[in-house]
């Protein structure tokens, strides 16, 4: 009898992002938090992780990504949107876009999504960790 195993390396495209400490206790029902809080896929920015972090509102999540842009992974190299609401981030060097929704690219040099950190809210808090 043979046996065969497959083991697979998956490339975790956030290995190259650079490591930081992210453990941020955010208020989100507050009003400064009025952008995000209740409104889908609206978005407001907070001091945290390389360049910044992206606070929104999914569908059922809250999310967080850091805003340093994943081609460059430094703190002067950060993505925006042009409003609130904007569903695709530019990088203010390369010019890489990438949708809010899930943090993928939509148009390069960068090829990797944004930096996700870890959520959890307890129906006032948001946590946001790594």
């Amino acid at each position: 009898m043979i046996f065969i195993s497959i083991i697979s390396c998956g490339i975790d495209s956030e290995n190259n992002f650079p490591e930081t400490n992210v453990y941020l206790e955010i208020p989100i029902t507050m009003p400064l938090y009025n952008n995000i809080y209740g409104n889908l896929w609206g978005y407001q920015y907070e001091a945290g992780g390389i360049g910044g972090i992206i606070l929104v509102q999914g569908m059922d999540e809250f999310i967080a990504y850091d805003r340093s842009c994943t081609f460059e992974m430094n703190s002067e190299c950060i993505v925006s949107g042009q409003s609130i609401n904007d569903p695709i981030l530019s990088c203010n060097c390369c010019s890489s876009q990438f949708v809010i929704i899930d943090g993928s690219v939509s148009e390069g040099p960068s090829n990797q999504a944004l930096k996700k950190y870890n959520t959890y809210f307890d129906g006032t808090i948001l946590y946001i960790t790594n």
